[in-house]
């Protein structure tokens, strides 16, 4: 240190020894301009935020309750965390907490006065809060930050149901008996969750932020307490009830950041490849046609007499929009997506079953009426212009399911029932696909994807019409639980997307 000092010194007094003959010769120097620093955002360091967001997902029932619904509702919260930017990667561990009003509930009847028994149950799911510690890693490019995260989720859930109706009186010496039941209980989950998400830069250390989070909250048995009264006697009335169930959120925020602009890096980012830069946001309008298969589960289906009953293909057309941010470093591209789309993707089954005195003719229908999926992608640039690229994800449809059943009886005359059903179903993406830029902001893109969706059962609700005029011509209300639907999908897609130009760092000088 004393040396460099030293070195100093001497320097600046030999310039002021030679200033004078310094000048002289200073019109006939080339000027040569000082280097430029290397500067870029970096991520590193803690930060605050606060995100809102909307959620929901499938409450499947079962054993003596039975149910399946969609819960949805808004979010609310905040978040800290903590960065390391080595070169173009970014690694972090985010802490969140929300509270949320996640909430769905289904009604469903059955029976009528011609049978002498009715009832009417109705169940309710509540998640009031969610908190979230999970790992972050993903790659920068500038002011963009395109991550992929996993971790645990623990979730604070209500439940309640009630049960009344009427039945037949018999040794309560009435000509008929009312009940009630009512019970609620709560309850926490600790569930595995997998999320993707970008992060954008705005200057003096604010950032805003998307993100997509799957929580698989599994099934857990909670015990649900309350009363029962029959007959006008009161009891203490208690229900284990297995609840199976998985949500999806999606949430909107913004970030504090304390740290901002780097200079002179150790471990610089990588500078994307020379040709058509990907990194940046993108919006973009795609087709589709899409082909599989639906298996539905039940003794109705399981073993019947004729084979690949309850087994029939779907197809149709698809058509929406999608969203997304890539991040280039070399010829290396990570991104995240967002897509929505209409579909007519639907197929029907009708089969018969005989015997010497009946015939049961069933008749079953599916419907996709949307198809969203969230996803990340990872490729490379060949050339100047062309992006190879893999994807993964995760799949959300919402479906209708009916279901028609005629029995006839020799002698006897028939009886029908129509159910309907809606659910939303989950599923696991992977697929590939090519995009080209055209040009300016444009590119189009060609892609496959395969979606196997996750078993999903169902409640349908309908009437129940018998037809036999020796005992009775009525109708009632019925309503049946459908084991686990089974399905897979290919989707063959072509779009075109418009890319937003990035924009530059602006570095102001610090000392």
């Amino acid at each position: 240190m004393l040396i460099h000092k030293t070195s100093l010194w001497l320097t600046a007094a030999a310039i002021g020894v030679f200033a004078p003959a310094g000048a002289a010769f200073a019109a006939d120097l080339p000027v040569k301009a000082a280097p430029v620093v290397p500067a870029y955002y970096d991520w590193s360091g803690v930060y605050l935020g606060v995100h809102a967001g909307y959620g929901g997902g499938m409450k499947d029932w079962f054993g003596d309750f039975t149910a399946d619904f969609t819960a949805r509702g808004f979010l609310g919260g905040g978040q800290v965390g903590i960065n390391k930017q080595l070169g173009s990667l970014v690694f972090g561990l985010e802490l969140d907490g929300s509270w949320a009003n996640i909430r769905g509930s289904q009604t469903v009847a059955f029976g009528g006065p011609s049978i002498g028994f009715q009832s009417t149950q109705a169940t309710t799911s509540k998640i009031d809060s969610l908190v979230t510690f999970a790992g972050r890693a993903g790659l920068a490019a500038d002011r963009w930050f395109v991550y992929a995260k996993g971790g645990l989720t623990l979730a604070h859930e209500k439940h309640a149901l009630t049960d009344n109706g009427t039945f037949p009186g018999g040794a309560f010496g009435q000509t008929t008996v009312s009940f009630n039941d009512a019970a609620n209980g709560s309850e926490h989950r600790v569930a595995p969750m997998v999320g993707i998400g970008t992060e954008y830069a705005l200057g003096n250390n604010w950032s805003i932020k998307a993100e997509y989070d799957y929580v698989h909250l599994a099934t857990r048995t909670p015990r649900l307490s309350g009363t029962d009264t029959t007959a006008g006697v009161t009891t203490p009335f208690t229900n284990d009830t297995p609840i199976e169930q998985a949500i999806h959120v999606v949430k909107l925020g913004a970030n504090y950041r304390f740290g901002g602009v780097q200079v002179d890096p150790t471990f610089a980012p990588v500078p994307a490849a020379p040709g058509y830069n990907w990194s940046g946001a993108y919006i973009g309008a795609q087709g589709a046609y899409g082909f599989g298969r639906k298996e539905w589960s039940g003794s109705d289906f399981a073993n019947p007499p004729n084979p690949g009953a309850g087994r029939y293909d779907v197809d149709g057309w698809l058509a929406g929009g999608t969203g997304g941010v890539n991040a280039q470093a070399g010829v290396f591209v990570f991104g995240v997506e967002g897509e929505w789309m209409w579909t007519g993707i639907k197929g029907t089954q009708t089969f018969t079953q005989t015997s010497t005195v009946t015939s049961l003719t069933t008749s079953l229908e599916s419907k996709i009426d949307w198809l969203a999926i969230a996803s990340a992608r990872a490729g490379f640039v060949v050339g100047e212009r062309l992006l190879i690229y893999g994807k993964g994800g995760v799949a959300i449809a919402e479906e209708k399911h009916a279901f028609n059943q005629v029995l006839t009886i020799v002698g006897l005359g028939t009886s029908s029932t129509s159910l309907n059903a809606k659910a939303v179903h989950t599923g696991v993406v992977g697929g590939v696909g090519a995009e080209y830029a055209l040009g300016g902001n444009w590119s189009v893109k060609a892609e496959y994807d395969y979606i196997k969706m996750l078993a999903q059962s169902f409640t349908g609700t309908g009437v129940e019409v018998f037809n036999n005029p020796p005992f009775a011509v009525a109708s009632i209300d019925a309503d049946r639980q459908f084991g686990k639907m089974s399905q897979d999908l290919h989707l063959f897609k072509f779009g075109v997307n418009y890319h937003f130009s990035p924009v530059p760092v602006v570095v102001s000088a610090r000392y």
